[in-house]
């Protein structure tokens, strides 16, 4: 069965640092393409041309960016992100799946990314079995349970107002819910949210 090479960017300002851990991961037995990003506006540009299995990111660039990285996950739920731990702030688990330390070794770091490539394929697996949900409709269903109207999500997800509505009934056909609050709990049981994730 084909396998698609994974999908990782490095957001990391730092040269040295983004090529030694591009050395370390391209001479590794992962089968991969590593894409450097600079910024998260940069990062969110990238996602919508091409999809991201993991991001490895400096967590300095997330400081007081919290809303903004709830928001990225919400909308590509299958993107697993590894932080690289400077001991300057802690692991954020609602931000990062896992971090890793420049001291430790590339064998570690190989490994916590597999963890990762598992994850995000689980992922990708859990959402394609949910009634049988498109992964669009997922997407559209994020932007619902977040209290997104339809103009909304079809400037999020670069759509027609028209081709949100026809998701819209498609997911009220699957799921048999019409309810906001219906959709909401649905979409948590099947972990599609979770409740830390939703807008208030």
């Amino acid at each position: 069965m084909y396998t698609p090479p994974l999908h990782i960017a490095i957001m990391e300002n730092s040269k040295i640092i983004f090529e030694g851990l591009q050395a370390i991961i391209c001479h590794s037995s992962l089968d991969c393409c590593v894409n450097r990003v600079e910024t998260l506006e940069k990062l969110t540009e990238m996602i919508e041309h091409t999809p991201i299995d993991i991001l490895i990111a400096n967590p300095m660039q997330f400081v007081n960016r919290e809303k903004e990285i709830k928001k990225l996950r919400r909308a590509y739920p299958t993107l697993a992100i590894a932080g690289i731990d400077f001991g300057i702030i802690n692991h954020q688990p609602m931000l990062t799946d896992l971090s890793f330390t420049l001291y430790d070794s590339p064998e570690h770091i190989l490994h916590s990314l597999m963890k990762l490539q598992e994850k995000s394929r689980s992922t990708e697996q859990e959402k394609e079995e949910d009634d049988n949900l498109t992964p669009r409709e997922i997407e559209v269903l994020t932007g619902l349970v977040n209290g997104m109207i339809n103009k909304e999500i079809a400037q999020q997800l670069h759509i027609s107002i028209h081709t949100v509505v026809r998701h819209r009934k498609n997911i009220t056909l699957k799921t048999g819910i019409r309810s906001q609050s219906g959709l909401t709990i649905y979409a948590i049981s099947k972990k599609i949210v979770s409740i830390e994730d939703i807008d208030p």
